[in-house]
């Protein structure tokens, strides 16, 4: 599940220093989206839900997306997890965490585990996520 996260973080990063047509996208991380199980049409919607996401031609069949030039890269999913978990402070159920986190923040639940077990500061025990700093 990490390395699931990581592979997003690393097409994010990519897409902030090149811009990239869907098609490129979908090929170059085929074996992801596989993973995922998503097909075209959801790797689009979580293209678009990028912050700063720059879609040229967004009617298209093929848009070209490329993050913007003041997209925040080192704020990651653990990162903003471990500040709403401080905020919330206690351990909270998964589900409940999900609909904590920012709006506009597309994730899913083995995203936030992947992000919760990658991060130092954030434990899963059960179906509870807490703080261990």
């Amino acid at each position: 599940m990490a390395d699931t996260l990581m592979e997003l973080q690393t097409v994010r990063k990519d897409l902030a220093a090149t811009a990239r047509t869907l098609d490129e996208v979908c090929q170059d991380r085929s074996l992801l989206w596989q993973r995922l199980g998503w097909d075209r049409h959801q790797v689009r919607l979580w293209l678009r839900s990028l912050p700063d996401m720059d879609m040229q031609d967004g009617e298209a069949d093929d848009p070209r997306y490329r993050i913007g030039p003041g997209a925040p890269q080192a704020d990651d999913l653990g990162e903003t997890i471990a500040r709403v978990m401080a905020a919330l402070g206690g351990a909270v159920p998964l589900a409940q965490l999900r609909t904590k986190l920012p709006p506009g923040l597309v994730v899913t639940d083995p995203m936030i585990r992947a992000a919760v077990q990658a991060h130092p500061g954030l434990a899963l025990t059960g179906p509870l996520v807490r703080l261990v700093r």
